[in-house]
């Protein structure tokens, strides 16, 4: 990954970047508004996670399903093409999904307007690292 991460998150978000690296919380809950770059630094934050630890796997959740592919999925391949690793990188279309080739590693998006697709979802290796709730204002998550 030889881009330079200071020209991909925004200075706001500098402090967030390191606190992420040294694991100093388990949860973070980002506010702003459209154009505040969280969904950036988040899909960056993943991606870069992933591939520096293969146990980690990620799973990305919306309100409504339809609406994945054109939203958090594409920010997702943003990141990838960003980092210039897209090479390893696979795309899946349908399902939905991104796997990281060297190591199976796997991004799962669902949405909330059907909580049985989310019932049962088991990986093959390692654990879910992140659970990123897109518009989590949106949702009643307790």
């Amino acid at each position: 990954m030889p881009t330079n991460l200071n020209e991909l998150i925004a200075p706001v978000f500098y402090k967030l970047h390191h606190q992420i690296k040294n694991h100093e919380y388990t949860h973070y809950w980002l506010r702003g508004g459209r154009g505040s770059t969280k969904s950036s630094v988040i899909s960056l934050e993943i991606i870069i996670g992933m591939m520096k630890n293969s146990a980690y796997n990620a799973i990305v959740f919306r309100k409504v399903g339809h609406y994945l592919k054109e939203s958090v999925f594409e920010q997702l391949i943003w990141a990838i093409d960003k980092l210039n690793v897209i090479d390893f990188w696979q795309i899946n279309l349908s399902p939905l999904g991104l796997t990281y080739k060297p190591t199976g590693q796997r991004i799962i998006f669902r949405g909330c307007d059907d909580p049985k697709k989310t019932k049962s979802v088991k990986l093959r290796k390692g654990y879910f690292a992140y659970c990123w709730f897109n518009f989590s204002d949106q949702l009643k998550l307790f």
